[in-house]
Parts: structure tokens; C-alpha cells; sequence
């Protein structure tokens, strides 16, 4: 079960069409609180795969950054690619929330119609590059530039803030409600930034671990209001995944627009 409210936004159970033509990535930890004096180590599977937290695809890890309590940024030193997942570890020295940011390389994807039944096709390809491939009769055609990231928060100890200010620049997922600190059956906040201001009319999509092991995603989808927020309350502990995406005006003669995704993984504490 799970509540929901978007604060006068819409609640809709379409899928995401965007979202579903590129693989959602999820960075999921092996827990995401600690605590305790001793000095912590956490391991992280990173997946890029439609069915939440089921391993797919192994991706490339040289984009993440972590950012520590103290607002130091590094990139990971080692970590291992295979066919499904990816695999690093995290030795947490500091008190505090830790930031764990991935970024995947950014893509261009062609849509468009052609032929007498006006058969929807699509290419891996920019604006300029798909002219040359195209048919003559092709129709409708749109290029899209894919910016899709993921982030997840560790705390050791008391939480803290200072590690997912927002940046002010593009489309960010700022949680309201601590996201080390979101309890089974209380309300959870999250707000959705465009260039720092609130913004309206973002799909967000939410959805609980462990789909694979049911018949239904059990998922939710949201729009936001003006304030750019979204309320739910989760009713099943364990690990969630949040997804937003929003289409902006392309301003590079690549693509038409941009399609920015944005993917939060958090935990649901047994209350």
C-alpha cells in the first residue's frame, strides 16, 4: 500500500514514456544508516535496469563523485564492471550524510514515422547525424538529448545536510524530508528544482523494491504543482526509487529538446 498526494498536482498511472526508453539507473547500498565510533565501510551495486533494484546491465563508474560531510568531492579510485552490476566500496571516516552522485554520459535519441501505416522508429543518433539515415517519407521526427542521473545519501550517525544542497543549475530532486530519515507510515516531502526554482508540472514516478517478486510495480505517478513538491507516505519498508523527468527547449542545433531524468534511491525505515 502506499498514499500519496502532489499538493494540487495531478495523480496519473501512465507510464512514463520517456523514462522507459532509456534504462533507469539505480545505485543501491548495502544499508544506509550507521552508526557507532568505529569507522564504516558500505558496498554499492549500481545497475542500469528497468525492473527496480534487479540487476541488468553493468555501467561504467568513472562519473561518480562522492561528496562527505565536510563538502569534499572525490571520484572512486576502483570499482568492478560486470555483464549485470557494478561494484564499489565506501570507507565512512566522517560523521554526517554522505552524497553518492552518478551521471551517465550524455545521449541523443532520434524518434520518428514512416512508411503507409506510419510505424513509429527510432535511432541512436543526433539531429544532424539522423538526416543522413532517415527515409524521405519520414515524419514527425524529434531528436532528444537524454541527461540521466542518479544519487543516493548514507549518514553515519546524526544526519546532515550540507552534502545535497542544491547545485542551482538544471533539474535536481531536493528532498525536504532528511532522506536518511523517511519512516513507514509518515509522511515524506520532496521538492523538484528547475535551474534552483520550483517546478511545476514534472512527472515523478515512484516506486518500491522488490518488483520483480510481485505481479504489479505498485508504482505511483505524480505531477507537481507550482511549489514543485510531491507528499506520499510509504507503507512498505525497504528500499524506493524515485524518478522525475522534464522536457526543456534544446537550444543546440543536435537536438530539439532536452530530457533531463533524474533517479533518487532511498530507504523506508520500519516504524
Amino acid at each position: 500500500m502506499l498514499k500519496a498526494a502532489a499538493l494540487g498536482g495531478s495523480l496519473l498511472f501512465a507510464s512514463l514514456a520517456t523514462i522507459t526508453q532509456a534504462h533507469p539507473l539505480w545505485i543501491l547500498p548495502s544499508d544506509f544508516n550507521f552508526s557507532g565510533d568505529e569507522r564504516s565501510w558500505v558496498t554499492f551495486d549500481v545497475s542500469a535496469s528497468h525492473r527496480v533494484f534487479a540487476y541488468d546491465k553493468g555501467v561504467g563508474l568513472e562519473t561518480v563523485q562522492i561528496v562527505s560531510p565536510d563538502g569534499d568531492r572525490n571520484y572512486l579510485g576502483n570499482y568492478f564492471k560486470g555483464h549485470r552490476r557494478s561494484v564499489f566500496d565506501l570507507l565512512l571516516d566522517q560523521n554526517g550524510t554522505y552524497k553518492v552522485f552518478a551521471q551517465r554520459p550524455r545521449f541523443y535519441f532520434t524518434s520518428y514515422k514512416s512508411g503507409k501505416r506510419d510505424t513509429p522508429k527510432r535511432m541512436m543518433a543526433d539531429k544532424v547525424a539522423a538526416q543522413q539515415k532517415l527515409p524521405k517519407n519520414a515524419r514527425e521526427v524529434n531528436t532528444k538529448l537524454i541527461d540521466l542521473s542518479s544519487v543516493v545519501y548514507i549518514t553515519r550517525n546524526a544526519p546532515t545536510d550540507s552534502a545535497y544542497q542544491p547545485t542551482g543549475k538544471g533539474l535536481e530532486l531536493n528532498p525536504i524530508t532528511h532522506p536518511n530519515d523517511i519512516v513507514q507510515g509518515e509522511e515524506l516531502v520532496i521538492e523538484i528544482l528547475l535551474n534552483g526554482k520550483p517546478a511545476a508540472g514534472v512527472n515523478v514516478e515512484i516506486t518500491p523494491g522488490g518488483t520483480r517478486y510481485r505481479d504489479e510495480r505498485n508504482h505511483i505517478q505524480i505531477v507537481t504543482d507550482k511549489t514543485g513538491r510531491v507528499l506520499f507516505t510509504p507503507e512498505q519498508a525497504g528500499p524506493w526509487l524515485i524518478s522525475a523527468s522534464q522536457s526543456m527547449p534544446s537550444e543546440s542545433p543536435l537536438a530539439d529538446t532536452i530530457e533531463a531524468i533524474r533517479y533518487l534511491t532511498f530507504e523506508v525505515i520500519a516504524g
